[in-house]
């Protein structure tokens, strides 16, 4: 092989990686900008807005593919103040969430509902509400420290499945006035999933001057039906988490339940779309 031909062909192999590199990256760098676009859209609506959106219908016991999906959500949150009290906070609001595309928690067979791991991060987050003893309260992601989670096949240690079984009896629907009772979702064979969702939040108290961290990320336990959860499924936080400002602690989210939350906006992502697993911080 001549000194000329050699030099084409690897002239024409470089310019296939290059080319092929390109169209490997598009994926992520397109739902980057998807990511971004759906939060900025919610950031911009204000509160009131998200409080009129339709709401989706999502489909139990199905595996979604990836998408970043925004749910409106009411939840109660216990905080302790120190020097001033403990009180117990109505909050709402939106959350957004991106999942990857679903893998085979066992690997020797097909990926289903009941054989998946999906895993999620928090990519926008924006609840507010008023305490009779701290005042106006407002809760934001804290996106310079991610945290990934999973929902699928794995087993939630005994507290967080202790506190989850008296969160989801506190929230059983009631039977109907013919004593029938409601109706449930899914069908024959059918089991809900666990659900481990960590997030770093910023806390605003204005009243009281404060600016707080969590100073570990506040993990969310819940069994779920369906990507993104819906309805009445109780998540429960089940640590005590320090909140910081100035770089002491100042506080403590000492608790957490998730009341509701339909979804109003999803957006696909690539098929192949995956959450980066290394950037897990607990």
């Amino acid at each position: 092989m001549s000194k000329r031909t050699l030099l084409i062909l690897l002239t024409i192999a470089a310019v296939t990686l290059a080319v092929g590199y390109r169209v490997n990256a598009a994926p992520a760098a397109s739902d980057t900008v998807r990511i971004a676009s759906l939060v900025g859209e919610m950031e911009n609506l204000g509160f009131a807005k998200v409080e009129s959106l339709p709401s989706i219908n999502v489909k139990p016991y199905t595996l979604p593919g990836a998408s970043v999906d925004v749910m409106r959500v009411r939840l109660q949150e216990t905080y302790e103040i120190a020097g001033i009290g403990n009180d117990t906070v109505d909050l709402s609001g939106w959350i957004a969430v991106r999942h990857g595309a679903s893998r085979a928690a066992n690997r020797q067979l097909p990926v289903s509902w009941g054989n998946s791991i999906t895993d999620t991060e928090f990519v926008g987050l924006e609840l507010q509400g008023q305490s009779s003893i701290f005042g106006p309260v407002r809760v934001s992601l804290d996106s310079a420290r991610p945290a990934v989670g999973q929902v699928g096949n794995f087993d939630l240690s005994p507290s967080a499945a202790r506190t989850l079984l008296v969160a989801n009896t506190q929230q059983a629907p009631k039977p109907k006035a013919d004593g029938a009772a409601p109706p449930q979702p899914g069908g024959s064979g059918s089991a809900a999933s666990s659900c481990r969702a960590p997030v770093n939040v910023k806390v605003s108290m204005s009243q009281l001057g404060l600016e707080m961290k969590t100073k570990e990320p506040a993990v969310w336990f819940s069994q779920v039906t369906t990507i993104p959860p819906v309805g009445q499924v109780a998540s429960v936080t089940v640590d005590p988490v320090a909140m910081m400002s100035s770089g002491r602690q100042v506080g403590t989210l000492v608790s957490g339940v998730v009341k509701f939350r339909e979804v109003v906006r999803t957006v696909p992502l690539s098929t192949n779309h995956q959450v980066q697993v290394a950037s897990l911080n607990r």
